[in-house]
């Protein structure tokens, strides 16, 4: 796999430098990287940390996750990150993660959340409760989702061999399991930038059998409709609102509509797309390369953004 840098002004006569290729310390780096980005990992969501090296100690000994997470839907996303090519024990390691996870009450995950927030210095204190609904955009009349619903677990490595895809692709399709293989390679331009790729081996096939599987406790596959997400998400905005930059609307009567429309639409990757296009979100720089098309107004409400009297000065 190549990266190539674009060089030159005139993007029309560009010339093409390649990135070469280095070797970095992949579990401890990346583990960083990713805890520090975590829309990084699965595209179009968000993912809450909860956890990094939490051990783990039975019968068989300890173990360590590497980082585990939760999705809007209370689903546990559980990463396993192993330098150079792992072979299909990684395959046991975390399924043994997310069964002693499957073991833990909520209560302990709650706990497990709150020490994490707390070793981070984030949150400022805040109830694991209060983090879940504000980085989620919960809106407060609504209660917050069942822990443990679901396991979303993620293999990352810097090669995945055959054998292993094959286990993995087997237990996705056969068994519902959302099992994940992504590779990660890192490059090197001339001015010392620092680029990173990722490739999905794993994880765009359906889940399950059944191609139009879902469920309100496993999300989908990304989505690969004709339209892209963010044109389908404008285009519900502008019906919800009828073309009324005044009008507030909530995130769940938004994602309700889209839906309505494309049933395999995952609607966990509207609030991210929200996030691309919204002028004044605290998120936004997250997301480089929106335009700007609405406005915050509280949690989970939005409106059309006014150019003509919204202006930054006035947000959060």
């Amino acid at each position: 796999m190549a990266i190539f840098r674009l060089e030159g002004n005139d993007i029309s006569n560009g010339e093409l430098i390649i990135a070469s290729p280095i070797n970095i310390e992949l579990e401890k780096h990346l583990e960083t990287w990713l805890e520090n980005s975590p829309r990084a990992l699965i595209p179009d969501e968000r993912v809450l940390w909860i956890g990094r090296q939490t051990s783990a100690t039975d019968e068989g000994g300890t173990i360590y996750s590497d980082l585990i997470g939760v999705d809007s839907n209370g689903n546990l996303v559980i990463v396993e990150l192993k330098k150079g090519k792992p072979d299909r024990d990684v395959i046991a390691q975390i399924l043994d993660y997310a069964a002693w996870l499957d073991e833990l009450t909520d209560p302990q995950i709650v706990k497990m959340a709150e020490s994490y927030f707390e070793s981070r210095n984030e949150y400022n204190g805040n109830s694991f409760q209060d983090v879940f609904a504000e980085f989620f955009e919960i809106p407060e009349t609504e209660g917050l989702p069942t822990l443990k619903n679901h396991s979303r677990l993620y293999i990352i490595a810097e090669d995945i061999p055959p054998r292993l895809i094959k286990v993995c692709r087997f237990l996705r399709a056969k068994y519902g399991m959302e099992i994940n293989c992504i590779i990660v390679s890192t490059f090197k331009t001339e001015a010392d930038e620092i680029l990173v790729n990722t490739e999905f081996k794993v994880g765009d096939e359906p889940i399950g059998n059944n191609k139009s599987y879902q469920s309100d406790n496993i999300t989908l596959p990304r989505w690969s409709g004709e339209k892209p997400v963010k044109q389908i998400v404008k285009e519900a905005v502008l019906e919800i609102t009828n073309k009324d930059r005044t009008y507030e609307f909530q995130l769940k009567d938004l994602r309700s509509l889209i839906l309505s429309k494309h049933p395999d639409f995952n609607p966990n990757t509207v609030v991210s797309q929200l996030y691309a296009d919204c002028v004044n979100h605290p998120s936004r720089h997250h997301y480089p390369g929106g335009e700007n098309l609405y406005w915050y107004v509280s949690r989970a409400r939005y409106r059309l953004y006014d150019e003509k009297t919204d202006t930054i000065n006035n947000t959060l």
